[in-house]
């Protein structure tokens, strides 16, 4: 009997042994262990299986700088689209775009910065489609545009007199969106420079 025994009796309680206490302290330290451990791999499996379920889903994929496909290896370079766009019109003054996939089809979203206030012309809709096409591979099965002011960036500028300009034949889904087959039907337009 040990101290703790002593003074355990002392007060009208059963005994406890020492190596009973130590084996009960054991027996909690490793089942609380055993529990960390436990949810530590439940949140690794959760997140295995969300990763797993992003990369699979490839719904609102971002493609990345290169524009790279994601079922074979051709890729085209962002920064060939972003010249080719500014250089199509003089009031085009920078360019950005993403790629992104939904099943089996590929969009890229194309924001052109506009100098000027003035309503965008189908010419300068035109040269800006025209370029963009001609920069992508055809498994870009859409391409979207969005224009907004040089002056204040946050303003969109509204395209639907460009857009009503447009060949009869051509039907832009919403604001300016474009299948492929729409924007082979495009011919390329002079700069506004050269006009």
């Amino acid at each position: 009997m040990d101290g703790r025994d002593v003074i355990a009796l002392a007060r009208g309680h059963r005994p406890v042994s020492s190596a009973l206490i130590r084996t009960a302290a054991h027996r909690t330290a490793r089942s609380s262990m055993t529990l960390r451990t436990a949810r530590t791999r439940g949140v690794v499996v959760r997140l295995c299986i969300l990763l797993l379920a992003v990369s699979l889903s490839g719904c609102g994929a971002i493609g990345s700088l290169r524009g790279e496909d994601s079922r074979d290896s051709s890729t085209f370079e962002l920064q060939d689209l972003y010249d080719a766009v500014t250089a199509a019109d003089d009031r085009v003054t920078r360019a950005s775009a993403i790629v992104s996939t939904s099943g089996f089809s590929r969009t890229l979203s194309l924001v052109v910065i506009i100098d000027g206030e003035q309503t965008v012309s189908t010419s300068t809709l035109t040269a800006i489609l025209v370029a963009a096409r001609d920069t992508t591979p055809d498994k870009i099965a859409t391409i979207s545009v969005m224009a907004r002011e040089a002056t204040e960036e946050e303003r969109i500028m509204d395209l639907s007199d460009a857009v009503a300009g447009l060949p009869p034949d051509v039907t832009p889904i919403g604001a300016v969106t474009m299948t492929r087959t729409d924007l082979d039907k495009l011919s390329p337009v002079a700069p506004s420079g050269s006009e």
